[in-house]
């Protein structure tokens, strides 16, 4: 009876129906997500809009998380099998870059678990010489807005020139393209204005799973130009 449940929990089967049904349900809700409860789902923390979502409105999403974590069982046991069976045959790359790729995957997994938990988003209107605050303390200024002007005499481009207040004094410029980070949250400049008085619309961010994503991304493309790179060479 284990026997059957564990070889059933390794197949590469049950990870392509837990792959198909996340899909499923993830199109399933972006179309039922609407009003006022489902509008706020990119305003929030996931685990917050779940707390304070009815069940009516996140079933969906209760569901895809529960199969997310099955795909992750899956994941480490179908790399463990592989590993228990190739490990003394075969060429070592094409034994290590799946199990590389799944790790990269499982990074990525924890990266949105983290920002599912505690991530940030607001956005806010600033003047110069306003201020913003954060949870530890911390205190922006927003010194001088900018606007470069183009040949029509519409704005071509447009920065912030901003201070840190608090725990030492750092000076730096945002953009569009160019955010400004402090203390594990980032200030991006959406857009700025002059009349009647300068003002600027800046989004406020905080994702505490970038780093594991990146680095699971990367682990990720790697684990999968090795491999491509080994299937090629032998087809050569």
């Amino acid at each position: 009876m284990m026997g059957a449940i564990y070889r059933y929990f390794v197949s590469l089967n049950l990870g392509l129906w837990l792959m198909a049904g996340v899909l499923l349900f993830m199109a399933f809700g972006s179309f039922v997500s609407g009003g006022e409860t489902g509008s706020s789902i990119n305003d929030l923390p996931i685990f917050l809009w779940l707390r304070e979502a009815p069940l009516v409105a996140s079933w969906w999403l209760w569901t895809t998380i529960g199969l997310l974590a099955l795909l992750a069982l899956n994941t480490v046991l179908c790399s463990i099998e592989s590993l228990r069976k190739k490990w003394e045959r075969g060429n070592f790359l094409v034994r290590i870059a799946p199990q590389v790729m799944h790790l990269g995957f499982l990074l990525i997994m924890v990266a949105h678990l983290f920002s599912a938990r505690g991530s940030f988003k607001q956005v806010m209107e600033v003047g110069e010489g306003s201020t913003i605050g954060f949870p530890d303390g911390g205190v922006v200024l927003v010194e001088r807005l900018h606007a470069a002007m183009g040949p029509m005499g519409m704005p071509s481009g447009y920065s912030a020139e901003v201070r840190t207040l608090a725990g030492g004094t750092t000076s730096g410029t945002m953009s569009p393209n160019h955010p400004f980070f402090y203390g594990g949250f980032g200030l991006y400049l959406k857009e700025v204005g002059f009349m009647p008085a300068p003002v600027a619309l800046v989004e406020i961010h905080r994702e505490p799973g970038a780093g594991w994503a990146l680095a699971g991304a990367l682990l990720f493309t790697v684990g999968n130009v090795v491999l491509l790179a080994v299937r090629r060479g032998r087809s050569a």
